[in-house]
């Protein structure tokens, strides 16, 4: 038996790996399932629906014609929409490119469309292309809704029960004010200026901010340490906007953490929508923090490996559906971004065409956009070579 012990321990780590990849996978092909159903819906002509880019692993055609496929680099997926092309447009061919374009016009790999199809994409109003582009977004949204909602209903949102103060779990600098006037790891602040603090989790962004603003004024602390109290009183120290800090971490003083269930349909929705705003909110702010701290952010950016891997340790953990939940909004949010080659930055195009009448000129678009989808890649491998790098021992570097 122990000799069987460590393939089995084996088989169990590729089984929870293998799932933290099909729900990344799972989530991307919601996402472009968006845009497919969204255009199949109006009868917009689709060519491809593919799940990662470079080489095809897996392809198959169905009988309209759509290539759909699995291919080798798991740095997204796309689905592709056909376009007539001009006379203008041919002209611009080396000759090389001629000879490949028309060889697969011959063997069928290619199909010719009519300038005026009434069923491409790019003959669409702006309304019906905005709803095929933004679909894929939306879609990301109703899957982490989903995800959440049977997170709710099945296990509960944990929720802490507070004891009144708010709760000093460590001392951040050891030089501060708040360890310099006598504060402890453990402490519970239980008054402020003689104020008594209830068991309510605004206490403590409502304490962090007292002290912000205290303008170097003594602030008289009530703590309780252990069965005994002591009186502290602290000078809070300013930072260099003038802001007070006393250097400890505040946190709501805890009791327990319960999970709490819906007690019907209704209530399941509303704490199913809390959660997701709460989720979003929370994506939102770090990707903001992300872009203007790139530089302090860079080193703890993921790549596609990395994200498999956090899959893998939610599989373990058996967090898949949370997994789920978390990817599907921030590829929503990433998506939405107003950057070229970005379903975001397509929208600001649609967004020019509306208000000015005219459509942006299509050498410009596939310009900027061929520019944009090369500099993502090029991060994309980056990002990638980063997280097989971190899986390398030290000792081998």
């Amino acid at each position: 038996m122990p000799s069987i012990a460590p393939a089995i321990q084996s088989l169990t780590n590729a089984a929870t790996s293998l799932s933290g990849v099909a729900t990344l996978g799972g989530v991307i092909a919601f996402h472009e399932a968006g845009h497919f159903l969204a255009a199949r819906s109006q009868g917009i002509t689709v060519q491809d629906f593919s799940i990662g880019f470079g080489p095809k692993i897996l392809s198959y055609e169905d009988k309209d014609g759509i290539n759909y496929s699995l291919r080798l680099l798991p740095l997204g997926g796309y689905v592709s929409f056909p376009e007539a092309l001009t006379e203008e447009d041919k002209a611009e061919w080396s000759e090389e490119d001629r000879k490949d374009i028309e060889e697969r016009y011959a063997n069928g790999e290619l199909k010719e469309y009519s300038l005026d199809d009434p069923n491409l994409l790019q003959n669409r109003p702006v309304g019906q292309r905005a709803l095929v582009i933004s679909a894929g977004v939306i879609f990301n949204m109703i899957l982490s809704f989903g995800a959440i909602l049977a997170i709710v209903t099945s296990g509960g949102v944990l929720e802490p029960s507070l004891n009144p103060g708010v709760a000093v779990p460590q001392i951040v600098n050891s030089e501060g004010a708040g360890a310099r006037f006598g504060f402890k790891s453990g402490d519970i602040v239980v008054k402020v200026d003689g104020v008594t603090l209830s068991a309510d989790e605004k206490e403590t962004s409502q304490l962090v901010q007292k002290i912000k603003s205290s303008g170097g004024k003594v602030i008289h602390f009530d703590v309780q340490r252990g069965s005994q109290m002591v009186q502290l009183d602290v000078t809070p120290d300013k930072t260099s906007k003038g802001d007070g800090i006393i250097g400890v971490k505040l946190a709501a003083n805890i009791e327990k953490v319960v999970a709490k269930k819906p007690a019907n349909p209704i209530e399941a929705i509303s704490m199913t929508s809390k959660e997701f705003s709460r989720i979003f909110t929370q994506t939102v702010n770090g990707l903001t923090r992300i872009v203007t701290n790139i530089g302090s952010s860079a080193g703890s950016l993921a790549g596609p490996v990395g994200v498999m891997q956090m899959g893998a340790e939610a599989s373990q953990q058996g967090a898949l559906l949370t997994f789920a939940a978390l990817i599907s909004i921030n590829l929503g949010i990433m998506n939405a971004l107003p950057l070229p080659a970005l379903d975001g930055g397509q929208m600001v195009f649609l967004a020019y065409e509306a208000l000015a009448g005219k459509a942006v000129d299509q050498k410009i678009v596939r310009g900027v956009n061929g520019a944009a989808i090369s500099l993502l890649i090029a991060v994309s491998l980056g990002l990638l070579l980063s997280d097989v790098e971190k899986l390398i021992p030290s000792s081998f570097r």
